[in-house]
C-alpha cells in the first residue's frame, strides 16, 4: 500500500541515486541527474572562496545559443534570462558566457545548490521559444531603433494605414515626418509581409502617390531572406522595394528608412 511516508522515501532515494558529487580542481563538481532537450545532464560547480562559497556552470550552455545565433543579450530573451538567474542570486559573464552566483556561507549551501539548478533548467526554455515570442522580440528591438532614430524628428504609428487611399494595407508602423513623406516599415522576416510591402509600393507607383509615401522591408538578419524565393526578392528589389537588414547594423538599417521618408539629419 502506497502511504506518504513509502512515496516520500521513494522519491528520496530517487533523487539521491541521480545526485553525483566528485571532487575536481576548483571545488566540487555536481551533476543534478536532470536532462536538457539534447539529453545532456544539467550540472554546476561549487567552488570555495576562502569561508564562502559560490556556485558556476562551465559556461557552454549559453555559448552554444549564442553560436546556433539565439540572440540572447537583447530584448525579450534577455529580460527573460535575467530574470530567471536573478531568483538564484545568479548573473552571467558576457564575455566567458558562465553562470554565477554571489557568494554565501556554507549553512546556505542546499538552498543555494536547488535554487541555480532550477535557474539552470529554466533557462533551458531559451531554445523552446515560439516563433511568435521570436517574431515579437524583433518588433521591439526594430520598433525601440525606429523610436529612438525618428520620435523627435515624426510621428510614429503601429498597425495603421499609410493613407486614407491604402486602407486595406497595415504595416507594422508608419513613420509620419514632420517634414518628409510618409513611410510604411513592415517587418517582414516571413514571406507575407514582404508580399503586402510589396504590393503597397506598386499602389503607391500606380497611382502616383510616390511623392507623399514609400515602403521599406525591414528584415531581421540574413538568414530570414532564405524564407522568401529568390524569385520574389529580386522581383520587388528590381522594382525599386527598399529592403534592409536589421541585426548586426542597426544604425545603417536606420538610415535605409530616413531616405525613404526623407528626413535629413537624423
Amino acid at each position: 500500500m502506497t502511504t506518504a511516508a513509502n512515496l516520500e522515501k521513494a522519491l528520496c532515494s530517487t533523487f539521491c541515486q541521480a545526485i553525483t558529487v566528485n571532487p575536481v580542481p576548483c571545488g566540487f563538481a555536481v551533476s543534478a541527474g536532470f536532462t536538457d532537450p539534447s539529453g545532456d545532464r544539467i550540472g554546476f560547480y561549487v567552488i570555495a572562496d576562502g569561508e564562502y562559497f559560490h556556485l558556476e556552470d562551465n559556461g557552454e550552455y549559453l555559448a552554444q545559443l549564442v553560436a546556433l545565433g539565439i540572440d540572447i543579450e537583447r530584448g525579450q530573451r534577455e529580460q527573460f534570462l535575467d530574470s530567471v538567474l536573478q531568483l538564484a542570486g545568479a548573473t552571467w559573464d558576457h564575455d566567458t558566457y558562465e553562470i554565477k552566483t554571489g557568494t554565501f556561507d556554507e549553512n546556505e549551501l542546499t538552498t543555494k545548490m536547488i535554487e541555480f539548478v532550477s535557474a539552470l533548467m529554466r533557462i533551458r526554455d531559451l531554445e523552446l521559444l515560439t516563433r511568435d515570442f521570436v517574431r515579437s522580440t524583433f518588433r521591439e528591438d526594430a520598433t525601440a531603433a525606429i523610436m529612438e532614430r525618428f520620435g523627435e524628428a515624426a510621428d510614429i504609428d503601429e498597425r495603421k494605414p499609410i493613407s486614407a487611399e491604402f486602407p486595406d494595407y497595415l504595416p507594422d508602423l508608419v513613420i509620419r515626418p514632420k517634414h518628409g513623406r510618409n513611410t510604411a516599415v513592415f517587418l517582414a522576416s516571413n514571406p507575407v509581409p514582404f508580399q503586402e510591402a510589396e504590393l503597397l509600393r506598386a499602389e503607391i507607383e500606380a497611382s502616383n502617390q510616390h511623392d507623399k509615401a514609400a515602403v521599406v522591408a525591414l528584415i531581421e538578419d540574413t538568414d530570414k531572406i532564405n524564407v522568401i524565393s529568390p524569385r520574389r526578392f529580386q522581383r520587388a528589389l528590381n522594382r525599386g522595394l527598399a529592403v534592409s537588414i536589421f541585426r548586426g547594423d542597426e544604425p545603417p538599417a536606420m538610415s535605409v528608412i530616413a531616405r525613404q521618408a526623407r528626413i535629413d539629419a537624423i
